[in-house]
């Protein structure tokens, strides 16, 4: 596992450092509100995002802090990704979903009304945040092909009710231009002449839900997200 981490914190490294100089180029990428990472770099962490785009993964590895040129800080991240983008009929994402490192997760066919079969379906993201890695989830799970986010699912707020690990809040604007449909897979015109903006602004640490429910603090999730600006 600890080769395994290697591996893939050196190939986020090289993402980022490549993504970085193109974003700041194309998309006049900005990130803020890192200092709010301050303190969590060796704690496990459930980052939590909108996701709009099937470039999100990639801005979200561009918006952590770097150190120096080979520091690790917050890689390798694991990103949850529903088990479809791993099929070859999804080509080139399924490739894109190895090599980061991605977690397959599969849904639950016979979902049940107190959540529990959450428990086989988040089995290995509960293990990493147990062993003190981070991951990256989007609570609402995808989009639909104009850009715009699901209904919000429990996942995030179930994996801090069983691990503890606190929430760390993300949201990315201006991603909903960029690459919310896979077909075309080129980016639009507009992008490459850089009239679409990327920022990235980092919330304050979530450390306690009052666990009343999984819809109420999934709620209070999405809210913490959407009121950064």
């Amino acid at each position: 596992m600890i080769k395994k981490d290697k591996i893939l914190a050196f190939v986020q490294t090289i993402i980022y450092w490549v993504a970085l100089g193109v974003f700041k180029i194309f998309f006049r990428f900005k990130a803020e509100g890192q200092e709010n990472l301050k303190g969590l770099e060796n704690s496990p962490v459930i980052f939590t995002s909108n996701h709009n785009s099937y470039l999100d993964g990639i801005f979200a590895v561009v918006s952590l802090p770097k150190i120096s040129l080979w520091s690790k800080n917050f890689f390798p991240i694991r990103f949850l990704m529903t088990d479809r983008f791993f099929r070859w009929n999804h080509f080139p994402i399924n490739l894109i979903c190895k090599l980061i490192g991605a977690v397959k997760v599969t849904r639950a066919k016979n979902k049940k009304p107190d959540n529990s079969h959450l428990r086989q379906v988040l089995a290995e993201p509960i293990k990493l945040l147990k062993e003190g890695k981070k991951i990256w989830i989007y609570p609402e799970g995808g989009f639909h092909k104009d850009g715009t986010p699901k209904k919000p699912r429990v996942g995030a707020a179930f994996l801090h009710q069983q691990t503890k690990a606190p929430i760390l809040p993300i949201r990315i604007i201006g991603n909903a231009k960029v690459m919310s449909k896979i077909v075309p897979f080129l980016p639009r015109i507009t992008t490459l002449i850089g009239l679409n903006k990327i920022k990235v602004i980092i919330g304050k640490p979530i450390y306690y839900l009052e666990n009343l429910s999984l819809e109420e603090d999934t709620s209070k999730i999405m809210q913490s997200i959407y009121k950064l600006k």
